[in-house]
């Protein structure tokens, strides 16, 4: 049992402890402010820097390896969709009956 106790003490130090870091912040407000500006503008100057600046100035990586265009393989690609239009034509066309429809 003291060991919870201890525990509750320990707790309760550390909120007191967390009070006192909101309450200097808090008093202090002014530079805080100014701090995390000048971080951000800082933050937002190296991603600036690193995604505007650096890729204008990189020349682009090329493979080497050319574009060859395979026309056995677009043919049957064109069939096949040519097949899945005609099937889903097909379902167009089917009638079904109406279930709500009183008979």
């Amino acid at each position: 049992m003291p060991s919870s106790n201890f525990d509750i003490k320990n707790l309760i130090e550390k909120i007191k402890n967390t009070k006192r870091v909101f309450w200097f912040l808090a008093v202090h407000i002014f530079f805080v402010i100014l701090v995390l500006i000048l971080f951000d503008i800082l933050f937002g100057g190296l991603l600036f820097y690193k995604y505007i600046i650096l890729t204008k100035n990189q020349e682009p990586s090329t493979t080497g390896k050319s574009f060859k265009f395979e026309e056995a393989i677009y043919q049957e690609i064109i069939g096949e969709l040519a097949s899945r239009q005609k099937n889903f034509e097909s379902i167009i066309e089917v009638k079904y009956s109406d279930p709500f429809q009183s008979k």
